[in-house]
């Protein structure tokens, strides 16, 4: 009875989602077109005045929203300090929370809210909002597949070489473009690529083909067998998460929780929120990043590799 229930949900929700998508009067009908009909179905993106706008510059703002919806992010940081957001422009609360989760840092005492972002801009913030880099050491020599990897700038090379290593993003013709802006299409393409599949509600199993983002309270990631990223949202915010007998080769991000008991095998667990202690008796885990006013158990099985 379970399954069926889950089965019509799933039809229902699929079947929503496309006549959702279907409303926006330009949506594309091209290399775009599913990643952008994701993007919507997942509440990243939501379009203005029946239009989805996806060869326009995504602005800085619109990225923080993004990032902000896909996390499930709530918690906010004073940014009154910033002398180009007022607090009652509409992203104001995002670039709040985006700066809290500490996707964008601004320069100058400002965010540049209402700028495109570039190609080489939004690599970084995804790579410190999933932690592709966080305790790891990158090889940039991935860049030099590029004709243009000149252009990238020195602060940007880490976060583009991490998010290329990892496959989420190729270049075109051998060039990466990192000055270029980024559309809201190429984003919702680099995202689809990062994220396959959002969990609001708890399930008794989980999708291994793709990437998975944690959206909600109450999910059991005990014996989850994959090779693919987890990601505990900010969303998430039940004191305590047990996990047992699970084999993750691939990385564990926890950005929501307090208290992670991570029981089986890991490739890395990286702890991107301040407050979380990580703990397991038996665990088998090669590398650790925890960011600062975390705490790792060191009680477990650390197999070695980096730890902060």
């Amino acid at each position: 009875m379970k399954k069926i229930l889950a089965l019509v949900l799933v039809c229902l929700f699929t079947f929503q989602a496309a006549v959702f998508a279907a409303d926006f009067k330009d949506m594309p009908n091209d290399w775009s077109t599913s990643a952008l009909e994701a993007a919507v179905a997942n509440g990243l993106l939501t379009g203005s005045g029946g239009y989805i706008k996806a060869s326009d510059n995504m602005t800085r703002a619109e990225m923080a929203t993004i990032m902000v919806r896909a996390c499930g992010a709530t918690r906010e940081i004073d940014i009154s300090g910033y002398t180009d957001v007022k607090a009652d422009d509409w992203f104001y609360t995002s670039m709040a929370r985006a700066v809290a989760m500490g996707a964008f840092t601004g320069s100058d005492n400002k965010l540049n809210p209402s700028n495109p972002i570039t190609r080489q801009e939004a690599f970084l913030v995804l790579s410190r909002v999933f932690g592709l880099s966080a305790g790891a050491t990158v090889d940039e020599s991935v860049l030099d597949a590029f004709k243009d990897k000149d252009k990238i700038a020195d602060w940007a090379k880490e976060g583009v070489a991490s998010i290329v290593a990892k496959g989420y993003v190729a270049g075109n013709d051998g060039y990466i473009n990192p000055l270029n802006n980024i559309s809201r299409a190429e984003f919702a393409v680099v995202m689809d690529r990062l994220i396959k599949y959002y969990i609001d509600e708890p399930q008794e199993s989980f999708p291994t083909d793709g990437n998975i983002m944690i959206r909600a309270n109450g999910v059991n990631l005990s014996n989850l067998k994959t090779d693919k990223m987890v990601v505990i949202g900010d969303a998430v915010s039940d004191e305590s998460i047990t996990i047992e007998n699970a084999e993750l080769s691939d990385m564990l991000v926890v950005r929501g929780g307090k208290k992670i008991s991570a029981g089986g095998t890991y490739d890395a667990i990286v702890v991107l929120l301040p407050g979380v202690t990580v703990s397991g008796g038996t665990n088998n885990i090669k590398r650790v990043y925890i960011c600062p006013d975390s705490v790792f158990d060191v009680s477990s099985n650390f197999m070695g590799g980096f730890f902060e």
